[in-house]
């Protein structure tokens, strides 16, 4: 596999995925301060001069936190859909962004940024119009499934074409459950707008049938879940792929064989 990538961090406390050809590279979500995130940057093989887009999945501060400055410090284009600029307006506003960064997109249209393709489908989250991403560069193909209560028929379309996954695998459900969650926050975590369980993720693994050599398991809840957790149980049942569970917050950076 020849394009470079990494997961800058994942969870509650920031999110952000780079994926660079040795040319160009492009972010999907940037929720980290501009200080934050060029540190973890300069720990990857990604120079921040080849950042050419930011792609963001919706308008939760975890996924747009550093939107306005990285976008500004760069002079790079943002890509929103435009379903959750309609339905967010308010949240739209207040992120202050240079309004000639941003371009509104819509989900199942392809977009080229060099030579990456990126198509958005929709995710079901409670962030008005909120993506994933299929990203395709000379043949490699990667998928984003974060921040969604429920997998969809085009996501399995995606997960089936892509020869890496990021997939969500947010909580635990006896832990949630058993968890100081209030009622009503274990109701939105665990229901169709929230996020993903382990058990959803790991069937989502087989529904698809993915056979990708690569599989990422993002959006791990800080109180909800257990990094050893997620690998003893995706290990377990899974033999095809290598599998990296993303502990919240810190940098994976895998690939570096440009």
């Amino acid at each position: 596999m020849n394009l470079y990538h990494a997961v800058l961090g994942s969870g509650s406390c920031g999110n952000s995925y780079v994926f660079y050809d040795g040319t160009s590279s492009l972010l999907i979500d940037q929720g980290y301060s501009f200080v934050q995130f060029k540190k973890k940057l300069s720990e990857t093989d990604v120079p921040l001069n080849s950042i050419k887009a930011i792609f963001l999945t919706h308008f939760h501060p975890d996924h747009c936190h550093g939107l306005k400055t990285t976008s500004n410090k760069l002079n790079v284009p943002l890509y929103i859909n435009q379903e959750a600029i309609a339905k967010e307006p308010i949240v739209f506003e207040r992120l202050k962004l240079n309004k000639n960064h941003v371009n509104e997109i819509s989900v199942k249209q392809e977009y080229q940024i060099g030579n990456f393709k990126v198509i958005a489908f929709k995710t079901l989250h409670d962030s008005g119009g909120s993506v994933g991403y299929f990203i395709e560069n000379n043949g490699e193909c990667f998928t984003i499934i974060t921040d969604t209560g429920e997998t969809t028929e085009e996501m399995i379309k995606y997960a089936k074409e892509s020869n890496v996954l990021f997939l969500e695998s947010n909580y635990d459900e006896d832990m949630l459950l058993n968890g100081s969650y209030s009622y009503k926050l274990k109701t939105r975590v665990k229901g169709k707008w929230g996020h993903l369980s382990n058990i959803q993720a790991l069937n989502f693994i087989k529904e698809s049938n993915f056979k990708g050599s690569l599989l990422y398991l993002i959006h791990l809840s800080e109180k909800n879940n257990d990094v050893e957790l997620v690998k003893n149980l995706f290990k377990s049942k899974l033999t095809q792929q290598e599998i990296i569970v993303c502990p919240r917050g810190e940098l994976i950076n895998v690939m570096g064989n440009k």
